[in-house]
């Protein structure tokens, strides 16, 4: 049975939809609540913003400029969710 081919657009959405559940599951000291709750804000703009360009460009390929914006941000969240969860 052949896999279904998944678009760049659907594989960043899927990523972004893991960075959520590794956000739900993090360890954050109160000091660092409101960057956290900061971080989740972003995480949800950037998931409306990913389904938005899903929904104008459903085929925007790798090196889609707009696509690469969308994935540095992910990238610049996951860090940030990184060094606010970090001992």
């Amino acid at each position: 049975m052949p896999r279904s081919h998944r678009s760049d657009i659907d594989v960043l959405f899927q990523e972004a939809r893991a960075v959520e559940m590794l956000a739900n599951e993090a360890d954050v000291e109160p000091t660092k609540l409101q960057e956290y709750w900061a971080i989740a804000a972003d995480l949800i703009t950037l998931t409306a913003d990913i389904e938005a360009l899903q929904a104008a460009s459903p085929s925007a390929g790798y090196d889609d400029p707009q696509l690469l914006e969308l994935r540095r941000r992910l990238r610049q969240i996951t860090s940030r969710l990184a060094d606010v969860s970090a001992p």
